[in-house]
């Protein structure tokens, strides 16, 4: 029990460090990203995002999952991680040439933007070097090295900021992004690789045929099931460009960079932190660890998403956008939904990934990739742009409940036990809402004020009443996210 408790409390500052320096960088690229809007046009923007994700699918078809495979074995032998390096490079090298030479008939047939075709090369030079910085990286979490992951990362997403603001602003358009993703992976390697023994990772050692087949065998169908997860958050920017072309592809990658940044950068964190530590745990204790996890996952991350969605008027009409991005702000406050339920995906594949039982994620993945695609087309042909952002939002909520089910059935954890902590922190959301409203039709009276005022008054009036509203509807887990906040402090001092 007491090396538990250790590990548990590494776990909680490990998700301390990563939420942390996450959340600065990604406030940091936030405010980059308001603005690059000044310079860079919906449609130019819509492009690069096009090219950016056909590169980014294809890193994800060629990675096999062995990142996972790594991160989640702390007695692999070094023969082991070497073949695996092996494998990983060679098969992203070969997916990267399949693009490179089918670069116009995807970007002119299959997504309908010829103009990603100008920003393709670069992006592609991005990943060869980004692919370099991966190994290292995971066998970095998987010896529980938080702090170090998020800081490094951290630089690098520092550095993006710093250039594509730059670039933007001398006149480089798209070109400001590719730039800027080239050197975001080349400070990622830099910082990375120096960190781990070069001897962990690359000492020479011949192909072993058995080691190859536990590796795939495990990390192929995790692989597709990751392939899957990251179609869910941007395979739908190919299809609303290919719907509703480029400028509106655009705006829905804007909004949907802003809806993502509870579940990215609050769940996704927590997500690295569980699979190397519920491994570590006790099985016995794992669906004890598992129903904390999503309660305070929960008191997280309900509040940031429906705030966001509450506030997300106000953001796009009182902050840095200029007019031509403010038709986004009725897709992002359609899109936060999604905030509130995908974590819960990301948390139950987790508790799965450590079982093993990766056709149940690579199942769950793909039925969600087909939901949102199916959503957006079947919806967006009924009711236009906004219906298809709540089909996506729709298709979230359906793969967490299903994720919920797949643990009840797989592992016994009954149904409501899972749900039940939900409910208070989600109904806690709802005094912040209104008084979100309540704020902003009071202001209304007060004519024209300095930008972000009316943004800083409902984001802090939202905050202090749903801290109140969670200390009574949701008293429980506010006390134990309290506690071990404390003790994370204790412990780092």
């Amino acid at each position: 029990m007491a090396g538990s408790s250790a590990l548990a409390r590494k776990a909680v500052l490990g998700a301390v460090w990563t939420i942390a320096t996450g959340l600065g960088s990604r406030v940091i690229g936030l405010i980059g990203t308001l603005v690059l809007t000044r310079f860079i046009a919906p449609d130019v923007y819509g492009e690069v995002s096009a090219a950016s994700v056909v590169i980014m699918t294809a890193h994800f078809v060629s990675s096999l999952g062995i990142g996972q495979y790594i991160a989640s074995r702390p007695e692999l032998d070094r023969q082991t991680v070497f073949n695996a390096t092996i494998y990983f490079h060679v098969a992203g090298l070969l997916a990267i040439s399949v693009v490179y030479l089918l670069r116009e008939p995807i970007a002119v047939h299959l997504v309908g933007a010829p103009g990603m075709l100008e920003f393709m090369p670069w992006l592609i030079v991005a990943m060869i070097i980004d692919r370099l910085w991966y190994i290292p990286d995971r066998l970095l979490i998987r010896e529980m090295r938080f702090r170090s992951v998020s800081l490094r990362n951290a630089a690098g997403e520092l550095t993006y900021t710093a250039a594509s603001v730059v670039l933007a602003m001398r006149g480089w358009g798209g070109n400001a992004i590719v730039v800027a993703t080239v050197l975001r992976a080349v400070v990622r390697v830099i910082t990375t690789v120096p960190a781990v023994k070069l001897a962990e990772w690359l000492t020479p050692s011949p192909l072993s045929r058995e080691k190859a087949r536990d590796l795939f065998a495990f990390g192929i169908p995790l692989n597709f099931g990751s392939l899957a997860n990251f179609g869910a958050s941007k395979w739908d920017n190919l299809v609303m460009i290919r719907l509703f072309g480029e400028h509106v592809g655009g705006l829905y990658n804007l909004a949907w960079n802003l809806a993502d940044i509870p579940a990215s950068q609050v769940g996704e964190r927590i997500g690295d932190v569980l699979v190397p530590s519920f491994s570590k745990i006790e099985p016995e204790q794992r669906k004890v660890a598992l129903v904390r996890a999503l309660t305070l996952l929960s008191l997280l991350i309900f509040p940031l998403a429906i705030g966001l969605g509450a506030v997300a008027p106000t953001i796009l009409n009182d902050t840095f956008f200029n007019e031509a991005w403010e038709p986004a702000g009725p897709l992002l406050a359609v899109l936060s939904a999604l905030g509130v339920t995908r974590p819960i995906g990301w948390v139950m594949s987790s508790y799965l990934q450590v079982y093993g039982r990766t056709r149940a994620i690579m199942v769950l993945e793909w039925l969600k990739v087909i939901a949102i695609i199916g959503g957006i087309a079947l919806l967006g042909s009924i009711g236009g742009v906004l219906w298809a952002c709540g089909g996506v939002g729709v298709a979230f909520g359906v793969h967490a409940l299903g994720s919920l089910w797949v643990v009840k059935r797989a592992d016994g954890v009954p149904y409501m036990r899972l749900v039940r902590p939900l409910i208070r922190p989600l109904v806690a959301c709802l005094p912040m809402v209104a008084a979100v409203l309540a704020v902003r039709y009071g202001m209304r009276s007060l004519g024209e004020l300095p930008r972000g005022f009316r943004l800083g008054a409902e984001v802090v009036a939202g905050g202090l009443v749903f801290a109140g509203s969670a200390l009574i509807l949701a008293r429980q887990a506010s006390r134990d996210f309290l506690q071990l906040a404390r003790e994370a402090v204790r412990r780092r001092r």
